[in-house]
C-alpha cells in the first residue's frame, strides 16, 4: 500500500503547489537521494490534481537538476552534485522557491536581494567588462530591443541581459547566483511586460546600463540599474494592488525613479 505523505492542493496554482510539496518533502528528507518517488497516478490521488498539473511540476524540478526522469519509469530524486558554481545556483533556487511559496510578502526581501545583487554586478562589470564581454552586452541589448513588442520574449531577453551583466562581472560564482535569481524572478514579472509602453522604458533603461558599463563608470552604473529597479518594483506593486514597503530600493535617494520613469 502506498504511503500518503501529500495532500489535495487548493486549485489555484496547481503546478506550483505540486512542486512545492515535492520540494518540501526532498528536502526534509523524505526522499532521499536515489530514491523513487511516487507514481504520477499516486502524486494524482494524494494532491487531488489532474496529470499535467503533476508533469509540470515535475519537469520543472528536473530542470532544476533536483530529480531525473526516465521514460517508463518513475521520477528519481538525483544524488547532489559537488558544490561548485551550479550546485549554488541550484540551492539558492530551491530556498528562494520555497521561502516565496510560503510566504507572499517574501516578495519584498526578493526585491531586496535583487537590488543588493544587481548593483554589486553593474559595479563590478563597469571595472573589469573586457571586449567580448562588452560584445555580449551589446548584443544581448539588441535581442532585448528586437523583442520589445512580444511580451514573451521581451521577459527572456530581460532575464538574459541581466544575467550577462553578471557574467560580465567576472565571478563565476556571482554569475551561478544570477543564474538562480533571474531564473525564479519571472514568476513575478509576467504582468509587467504586458503593460502598454513598459518594455519600451524598460529597454531605454537598459540602454542607460550598459551605456555606463562600457563607459566604464562604475557610480554611474550604479545609479542606472538603481533606478531601473525602483521604476520596476513600483509598477508591480500598482499591477500587485500591494503598499509600497521600507525596502534598499525606496530608501535610497539614488533609486528613486527620474520623472521619465513615472510615466508608465
Amino acid at each position: 500500500m502506498a504511503r500518503n505523505d501529500f495532500h489535495p492542493v487548493p486549485r489555484r496554482k496547481l503546478r506550483d503547489g505540486v512542486q512545492a510539496q515535492l520540494l518540501a518533502a526532498i528536502e526534509r528528507g523524505t526522499y532521499r537521494p536515489g530514491a523513487e518517488l511516487p507514481s504520477e497516478r499516486e502524486l494524482m490521488a494524494q494532491m487531488g490534481v489532474g496529470r499535467p498539473a503533476v508533469r509540470e511540476a515535475l519537469m520543472a524540478l528536473e530542470q532544476r537538476g533536483l530529480i531525473a526522469i526516465a521514460h517508463g519509469r518513475r521520477a528519481r530524486v538525483r544524488e547532489p552534485a559537488p558544490f561548485g558554481a551550479p550546485e549554488l545556483a541550484r540551492r539558492i533556487t530551491l530556498a528562494s522557491a520555497q521561502l516565496l511559496d510560503r510566504d507572499a510578502s517574501a516578495v519584498d526581501d526578493l526585491q531586496e536581494a535583487r537590488h543588493l545583487f544587481e548593483t554589486a554586478m553593474v559595479r563590478l562589470a563597469a571595472e573589469r567588462a573586457t571586449p567580448a564581454g562588452l560584445v555580449a552586452l551589446k548584443r544581448a541589448l539588441q535581442d532585448n530591443r528586437r523583442a520589445i513588442s512580444d511580451a514573451d520574449a521581451y521577459l527572456a531577453t530581460d532575464m538574459a541581459l541581466h544575467r550577462t551583466i553578471a557574467a560580465v562581472a567576472g565571478n563565476p560564482l556571482c554569475a551561478a547566483a544570477g543564474d538562480a535569481l533571474f531564473g525564479w524572478l519571472p514568476r513575478f514579472r509576467t504582468r509587467m511586460v504586458h503593460v502598454e509602453g513598459a518594455n519600451l522604458l524598460s529597454h531605454d533603461e537598459h540602454a542607460r546600463i550598459v551605456e555606463r558599463i562600457a563607459a566604464r563608470d562604475p557610480p554611474g552604473a550604479v545609479r542606472a540599474v538603481e533606478a531601473h529597479l525602483a521604476r520596476s518594483h513600483s509598477l508591480y506593486r500598482r499591477l500587485s494592488g500591494r503598499p509600497a514597503a521600507a525596502s534598499a530600493l525606496s530608501a535610497s535617494p539614488a533609486a528613486k525613479p527620474r520623472a521619465r520613469s513615472r510615466a508608465s
